[in-house]
């Protein structure tokens, strides 16, 4: 009797320590040796949207810089226009490197077994991140080109610049709205999933 219950013993651990090394893919549903990681996806998403606030106040603290760049380039003043422009760069550079991060925290985040609403949150999520990096990566080409090229004494140059900088501007415009549209998309589907549940 002793042996059996030894030997059922010894079959569940077996079991669950199959069960555990078997790697969890989406399409596995129900089944007593299926892991939920929704809660560390959930971890994963927080990290990420930790390092969103860090990047959304980032940017709004260099608002003002795009204020002083403009009343730079009204006053010619070529030596500021180039400081600003290059301070812009360094700046939309470690908010893109930060976006990244968090797109690759959300892209770990998706890969977890998790519902298909909360994968789907998470695409939309991502989707949204990598056009506001899309966006701004339209003004680090614009503050390149002045870092790089400002002439205020050229009026073919300033024309140049005129015609790029209304371009990009524009197209940065667009990219936003699409980035905002994805992420109010995604709320939207993150709200509905929670009035089903509720």
């Amino acid at each position: 009797m002793r042996k059996d219950s030894i030997k059922i013993l010894f079959l569940a651990f077996s079991l669950v320590f199959a069960a555990c090394e078997k790697k969890n893919t989406p399409s596995q549903t129900g089944g007593i040796f299926t892991f939920d990681e929704t809660k560390d996806a959930g971890d994963v998403v927080k990290e990420a949207n930790d390092q969103l606030k860090q990047i959304k106040q980032r940017f709004k603290d260099n608002e003002p810089r795009l204020a002083e760049l403009q009343a730079a380039l009204k006053e010619k003043d070529s030596e500021k226009v180039r400081s600003i422009s290059d301070q812009l760069v360094t700046e939309i550079d470690a908010g893109t490197r930060a976006g990244e991060e968090a797109i690759n925290k959300l892209r770990t985040a998706q890969e977890k077994n998790i519902n298909e609403d909360y994968r789907e949150y998470l695409s939309l999520k991502i989707q949204a991140l990598e056009k506001y990096v899309e966006a701004f990566e339209e003004r680090r080409q614009v503050a390149i080109f002045l870092r790089e090229k400002y002439d205020p004494k050229s009026d073919a140059q300033r024309k140049i610049f005129k015609d790029e900088f209304d371009k990009r501007e524009e197209k940065f415009r667009e990219i936003m709205e699409e980035a905002r549209q994805s992420s109010e998309e995604a709320n939207r589907l993150a709200k509905e999933s929670l009035n089903r549940k509720s």
